[in-house]
């Protein structure tokens, strides 16, 4: 069973290490290996720990044989900007809908806050997830370069989606 709750600063170690390994699995071929070394290298920091205990929630999933519970997955939803980020997922947790659960839960989180539109800056290897659950489309979306803080430029795809009613992706 998954359950998405909000996260706590116990779940940043996991949620650093999913995102690392997020990147690494999902962006192969996509980026340069390079690139990739450089965007994941380093420790988990004091600063992302207070970022997830702030503004994330997690996919957790549980089992009951034994009794085990794991964080599988996160997002984050940037309110002033209206803006999904952090959307990852355990490698070993891909394909099985915790992407789709956790997207579907920020956009009733967003419309509930009276967002009418979300925007998000996929990877290139997410573009299409990003479609099948409604963002991007003719005027919905535009290449763009992601510059992080660690010094190097990928390019990306700057998606919106109208909100409405929230649909099943």
């Amino acid at each position: 069973m998954i359950i998405i709750r909000k996260a706590t600063k116990a779940d940043a170690q996991a949620c650093w290490d999913i995102r690392n390994a997020a990147i690494n699995k999902g962006c192969a071929g996509f980026y340069d290996a390079g690139d990739l070394i450089i965007w994941t290298e380093g420790e988990l920091t004091e600063q992302f720990s207070r970022i997830v205990d702030a503004h994330f929630y997690v996919a957790e999933q549980s089992n009951n044989v034994p009794p085990l519970k794991r964080v599988i997955g996160m997002v984050m939803l940037d309110e002033p900007y209206a803006q999904v980020e952090a959307l990852f997922v355990s490698p070993d947790a891909m394909g099985l809908g915790v992407g789709k659960s956790l997207l579907q839960f920020i956009e009733t989180k967003a419309f509930n806050l009276g967002i009418a539109q979300l925007r998000l800056e996929s990877t290139l290897n997410a573009v299409g997830f990003y479609r099948h659950c409604g963002f991007g489309g003719e005027g919905l979306e535009e290449d763009s370069i992601y510059c992080s803080p660690r010094g190097i430029a990928l390019e990306c795809m700057v998606m919106y989606k109208n909100l409405g009613r929230p649909l099943a992706c």
